[in-house]
């Protein structure tokens, strides 16, 4: 499955500064919160605080990190 792709319902988790992806990837957040996948794709974050996949897809925040649809 592409870096890209983040399956139904699945979480990216805060591990202190970095965000720990579904797949077990560990990503660090730049200065505006968002970060770039192993793949090059650029996550970024938006005014509201959700995590907008390259896809169009937002993670919504939840305690603890990001619920992705």
């Amino acid at each position: 499955m592409p870096a890209t792709q983040i399956p139904s319902g699945k979480r990216i988790v805060r591990d202190s500064a970095e965000l720990v992806l579904p797949d077990g990837t560990r990503v660090t957040p730049d200065v505006r919160g968002g970060f770039t996948l192993p793949n090059g794709d650029y996550v970024k974050r938006d005014a509201e605080g959700a995590l907008v996949l390259p896809t169009g897809a937002r993670c919504l925040p939840q305690q603890g990190g990001y619920l992705c649809p």
